[in-house]
């Protein structure tokens, strides 16, 4: 593979519609997107995000569950060199509202509600005190000043440019990962875009992934484990990406066989709850 060095987080998409366009890189439900129809949206959403006034520096948070959405939220950031904060899905407003003003972030990224939850109407309430938040990006349903449609958003952004930033891979961070604080408050680790594709280049040289495999994307991408070797290595390596927004065993089980995945990154858990499960055949 080429020295990675130079490659920012933003390239990655670039180099798989240059090299493999017509191939599948993304898999969520009934949805299929090439590696060249990827780029293009993200480059729509990079585009109407600049014409919003986000640019490279500023931090915006993305705070959802595994979805063609989050990668495309993600690495449209990464093209502008906006920093991603990520903030895990499961989180509800004092978890959530915290990492918000500490990343100051002034843009959020969220589904309106999901699973019961309402999340637009907890960043309305977080935004009121927030010092930066201003701008929300919601799937969904939902108005108020400075909430934007994300679909909205990519279809004005395909008619629009953006001027891609000079980023440094050695000095320039394309995330924000906030620890657990077990022992204290959260803290924001400092992710470089070297260090975010040399992460996910060395998953594949843990497991001998290559651009032949198919990941299941069940690992939370907002996480460091799921968002190196779910969000980064399957894309970096020009390999298919199905996605699961959060972990059922039979369901599983069902989209290894008709997708036919041959590689699964796992926790513990997960593994065991598979090998156990009553359907599995022995």
């Amino acid at each position: 593979m080429e020295d990675l060095k130079s490659l920012t987080v933003g390239q990655i998409l670039e180099r798989g519609a240059a090299q493999v366009p017509d191939k599948t890189a993304v898999v969520d439900g009934k949805l299929r997107k090439t590696s060249d129809e990827l780029h293009r949206i993200t480059d729509a959403l990079a585009a109407a995000l600049a014409d919003i006034g986000l640019k490279k520096g500023d931090r915006a948070a993305i705070y959802m569950k595994n979805s063609f959405e989050l990668i495309v939220a993600f690495y449209a950031l990464q093209k502008l060199g906006v920093i991603a904060v990520w903030v895990n899905s499961l989180y509800r407003r004092n978890e959530s509202e915290f990492i918000l003003n500490n990343s100051e972030a002034k843009a959020v990224f969220i589904f309106s509600q999901q699973d019961g939850h309402d999340y637009l109407a907890d960043i309305l309430n977080i935004r009121r005190n927030s010092p930066t938040l201003d701008k929300i990006i919601i799937v969904g349903n939902g108005k108020n000043q400075g909430v934007y449609s994300f679909y909205d958003l990519i279809a004005s952004g395909h008619t629009k440019k953006f001027m891609h930033p000079v980023i440094d891979t050695r000095e320039d961070l394309a995330m924000l990962l906030y620890t657990s604080g077990t022992t204290g408050k959260p803290k924001g680790a400092m992710i470089t875009h070297y260090a975010a594709v040399r992460a996910g280049w060395e998953y594949s040289l843990g497991i001998q992934a290559s651009s032949e495999d198919i990941f299941i994307g069940f690992l939370p991408m907002s996480h460091s484990y799921g968002c190196g070797s779910i969000l980064i290595q399957p894309l970096l390596l020009q390999a298919t990406v199905v996605l699961m927004p959060s972990f059922e065993v039979e369901k599983a089980f069902k989209l290894i066989e008709q997708e036919k995945i041959t590689l699964q990154l796992a926790a513990p858990t997960h593994y065991i709850l598979e090998l156990n499960h009553q359907k599995r055949q022995n």
